[in-house]
């Protein structure tokens, strides 16, 4: 009983220790909560109000700017109004829309000195008449540039000398204006002289006028010249305040521009994104030309594809509040810091009586810690991948025994040498290549590379990842090498496997038919190289070409006769004949290419306008590779001899292809005529030339 009195005393003092240590712990979490909340609170309340004030000012101003906007269009728009309400033009419209598609003979008369009596010369001896009155009208209104077409798009009235032939934009926008009636805005364009502003205006025929169509009979374009105007509204506002600066940006093929009338450009914004009703709501977003952050808000102009943006930079908007917030936080952390005075008197009393205990319990967990590198070290050196810890100049910290082994040293030398003294110059400058996408991305990066050591080469999958000090910043990379040399070699003997089956293949179906002799390896060739043409990867090729070699497999199953016939296919020949992507799907349907081939090989009948087979996909709906080998296909066939024809000549088959723009892809297309006028083009052509010689 002696010896209880002091155990029971002894534990009762631990147990005071504790439940105090707890008591100030929780006094502490109360004040650092009480003040953390209601600092939260004060500094919440009073950025939500200068937010809103800011947000208030930012859209008065752009709703004002967007207002005279729309006051300056709706005047444009009037004086058009006033030119094509005139019954003079719109019954010269109508006239000269009744002499059909073809103004040839209107524009020849037109220069011909003697008039004849007939409806023709009579409308060409006005045309001088109505040049001169549009051309009074552009001088009198502002306007730069007026012309008047045909529904057709073909212009016979224009305040130039000689006028230029439209863009495809104006081409699209007249067409738009024939069908719907309505006015159309095309995006404002560059120009030397400053930013352009392009408007076609529908001209109907008159009420009296026989057989009337609610259709337009002709079309105004007109340009004007919006530099200036643009220039008023987008003036910045001096000094830092609220207000900030004014932007126009345009709404061109869903994606937003800025025009920059002051350098006469139009630059894009990539990552500001329209809101509901086309307009920019408040927020925070990138500035343009990197000038930092900026408080935004963007209004639609009602009439035209703009918004007037009103920003302001962050820093200057929340100036105001930073006073505030400094105050807020100075008296937080006085009374924090009294709390934690008091607190931290009490603890370190309590604390200096268990400093011993502390220190033993610090020697127990080193001596654990110690063990457990220990246990480490034994895992990581019986690793069979190389491991391998460096900085952030390629100098090496760390080594396992595997990577030792794996460059012909120990694992004491390694560490201290930098990469290019491990794996030479070359695959050194690789290398740190990649450790710097791990380190400037902050994630864990996989690649493959060819490292030659000790005279022998091998492939390596290497796993780079960026190695935080305590702090958490990144100091270094981990990466570790693991040998994928024999799986690489299998690899590589597979696919040499399957070239050979694939060739195989090709002379099988060549066979069929004599006019398809190398029309298979032309045009993998071709597809191939248009793949490079358009910026694809290496999988597109590999697709594109394999498929192309196999794309004639399913000819093998119809008749040779079918195949060999001169002339025309009758109805039921026709339908017999596209049977062949049946029969090829079929046949390929068991192969996994791990490719998309036999997709790309059902596609490549297909063509943009649905009319294609076998399926009658499309447009986006036929993927890049069927896009690719249509254009390719037909290409080869027609640059070849074929049993009811001769070869046609390169010009002849790529206007073919130009001039059916509704059936295939006319970036491929463009693409082909680019690849053409190459060293490797030509020398495809010369081949396919002394094929057919």
């Amino acid at each position: 009983m002696e010896h209880g009195i002091p155990q029971s005393n002894a534990g009762r003092k631990s147990a005071a220790y504790k439940r105090m240590r707890w008591f100030m712990a929780v006094i502490l979490v109360l004040v650092l909560c009480a003040a953390a909340s209601l600092a939260w609170f004060n500094i919440n309340m009073a950025e939500t109000s200068l937010r809103q004030d800011v947000e208030r000012r930012l859209q008065y101003t752009a709703q004002n700017k967007a207002n005279a906007l729309s006051l300056w269009f709706n005047s444009l728009q009037n004086q058009a109004s006033r030119l094509i309400s005139a019954d003079l033009f719109r019954l010269f419209a109508s006239e000269v829309n009744g002499l059909g598609k073809d103004l040839a003979p209107l524009l020849k008369a037109s220069g011909e000195t003697e008039a004849g009596g007939d409806e023709l010369s009579q409308l060409a001896s006005q045309l001088p008449l109505m040049k001169n009155l549009l051309q009074e009208f552009v001088s009198y209104s502002g306007f730069l540039y007026a012309r008047i077409t045909n529904t057709e798009g073909q212009t016979y009235l224009s305040t130039d000398v000689t006028p230029r032939s439209l863009s495809l934009d104006q081409q699209d926008a007249v067409r738009r204006t024939v069908e719907t009636g309505k006015l159309s805005i095309l995006p404002v364009r560059k120009t030397p002289n400053g930013l352009v502003l392009d408007l076609v205006v529908p001209i109907f025929a008159p009420q009296y006028v026989e057989n009337r169509s609610d259709k337009p009979v002709a079309t105004l374009l007109l340009s004007v010249m919006v530099s200036s105007r643009l220039g008023e509204t987008v003036e910045a506002v001096k000094g830092e305040t609220p207000f900030g600066s004014t932007h126009v940006f345009q709404i061109a093929d869903g994606r937003l521009q800025e025009l920059l009338p002051l350098s006469a450009d139009i630059q894009a914004m990539p990552g500001w994104t329209l809101g509901p009703n086309d307009a920019l709501p408040f927020e925070i977003r990138k500035a343009g030309g990197g000038n930092g952050d900026v408080y935004s808000i963007g209004v639609k102009i009602p009439e035209l594809p703009w918004l007037v943006v009103q920003d302001v930079q962050v820093a200057a908007a929340l100036k105001p509040f930073v006073a505030q917030r400094n105050a807020i936080f100075v008296w937080a952390g006085i009374a924090v810091m009294v709390v934690l005075l008091a607190l931290l008197a009490i603890w370190w009393w309590l604390v200096g009586r268990n400093a011993r205990n502390v220190s033993a319990e610090l020697l127990s967990l080193y001596q654990v810690s110690n063990q457990q590198k220990q246990l480490l070290d034994g895992i990581n050196s019986a690793l069979v991948d190389g491991i391998v810890l460096t900085d952030k100049g390629g100098m090496v910290q760390y080594a396992n025994q595997a990577f030792a082994r794996m460059v012909g040293r120990s694992d004491e030398e390694v560490v201290g040498m930098d990469c290019a003294a491990i794996f030479g110059y070359d695959t050194a400058l690789r290398l740190y290549k990649q450790l710097d996408v791990a380190i400037q991305t902050e994630k864990p990066f996989l690649f493959k590379d060819v490292i030659w050591l000790q005279s022998h080469k091998y492939h390596y999958q290497v796993t780079c990842s960026p190695y935080r000090s305590e702090s958490g910043a990144v100091t270094g990379t981990v990466s570790v090498f693991r040998d994928i040399t024999q799986l690489v070699e299998a690899q590589e003997r597979n696919q040499r496997m399957v070239r050979q089956t694939i060739a195989a293949f090709m002379h099988a179906i060549e066979a069929v038919d004599p006019y398809l002799g190398g029309q298979s390896s032309y045009m993998a060739n071709l597809g191939g190289e248009l793949v490079k043409e358009l910026g694809l990867g290496d999988e597109d090729e590999s697709t594109v070409r394999t498929a192309a070699s196999l794309s004639q497999i399913g000819k093998m199953q119809l008749p040779r006769e079918l195949l060999t016939k001169p002339g025309a296919f009758t109805p039921e020949e026709r339908q017999m004949m596209e049977r062949h992507v049946e029969y090829a799907r079929e046949t390929l349907k068991n192969i996994n290419f791990e490719l998309p081939v036999v997709e790309a090989i059902s596609q490549m009948n297909e063509f943009m306008d649905g009319s294609g087979y076998p399926d009658k996909l499309h447009g986006d709906a036929i993927g890049i590779h069927g896009r690719i080998l249509a254009v390719a296909n037909t290409f080869c066939a027609l640059i070849r001899p074929r049993s009811y024809r001769n070869a046609k000549s390169v010009d002849e088959a790529l206007n073919i292809l130009e001039s059916e723009s509704s059936k295939y892809d006319q970036h491929v297309v463009q693409a082909l005529r680019e690849y053409l006028k190459t060293p490797s083009g030509e020398k495809f052509i010369r081949g396919l030339a002394d094929e057919n010689a």
